[in-house]
């Protein structure tokens, strides 16, 4: 393990959030690296002074009376507005305010759908780092694969055990791409399935995990660092594929994939 992995894994080291192996890797990584057991140093130390009751401001007894109070009057006093409001709306020609309202509830929607966009995309791109960066790590020499075969028969059953769902493992040797292996990794916080393809000497990292949320077959990609990032929703697994295969033929690797 090298510095930039430990950094990456401290944070989850502290937290107990790592199995056996990860946590003796990155123990056995801060007892050589001066450098980084300053880091587990300070982290400690701030985790320890946002524990200082100091930090903890405390409202006098009748803080909540005077909060609702004052709430109570503002609501009594807009009520009162929005009634006067009201009675002289009504003076007045509805297809005046009909139009505004309706266009206030079309920007309200679009603005909520522009914010859950937004909030997706950014945690896509959350995403999109942790898988680049386990991709570029695994090519280190001996991380790429935990259960070295090309049998899917081989390769699924191991990971009954080391995780809460059982990954698919197709076969695409008859397509071109030949499964090498597969071993546990972590995205997002979580272990997830990896498994490792190859097209002439290209690594292929399938990531793939339990999808919760709502089936999306459209296959979103970019590229960065020089690599291809393909990621879609199956209707029970996320995939998130990441090479150095040039974007058409990791496409035929997508469709492929889906395709079993």
């Amino acid at each position: 393990m090298n510095c930039d992995d430990s950094l990456i894994y401290l944070p989850a080291y502290l937290d107990d959030e790592l199995d056996v192996a990860e946590s003796l890797r990155v123990q056995k990584h801060l007892t050589e690296c001066a450098d980084c057991r300053l880091a587990q140093e300070e982290q400690l130390a701030l985790r320890s002074a946002l524990r200082d009751p100091e930090l903890y401001a405390h409202p006098p007894a009748d803080f909540s009376r005077r909060i609702e109070l004052a709430v109570r009057q503002a609501a009594n006093a807009e009520a009162r507005s929005q009634r006067s409001w009201w009675f002289e709306s009504l003076r007045l020609d509805w297809f005046r305010w009909v139009p505004a309202v309706a266009a206030f509830v079309i920007v309200t929607a679009v603005g909520a759908l522009f914010l859950l966009n937004s909030l997706r995309t950014s945690h896509e791109q959350i995403i999109a780092s942790a898988v680049l960066a386990s991709h570029i790590r695994s090519l280190q020499p001996n991380h790429l694969i935990d259960i070295p075969s090309s049998d899917r028969h081989t390769v699924k059953p191991w990971f009954q055990g080391r995780l809460d769902f059982s990954p698919p493992v197709p076969d695409l040797s008859e397509l071109g791409w030949t499964l090498i292996g597969g071993r546990l990794d972590y995205v997002g916080g979580r272990p997830v399935a990896a498994l490792v393809y190859q097209r002439r000497m290209h690594n292929i990292n399938v990531f793939l995990w339990p999808n919760h949320g709502a089936a999306d077959d459209a296959v979103k990609q970019e590229d960065a660092q020089g690599y291809q990032i393909l990621h879609w929703n199956g209707a029970e697994m996320t995939y998130w594929v990441v090479s150095d295969l040039n974007n058409v033929e990791l496409l035929e690797f997508a469709r492929a994939l889906r395709g079993h």
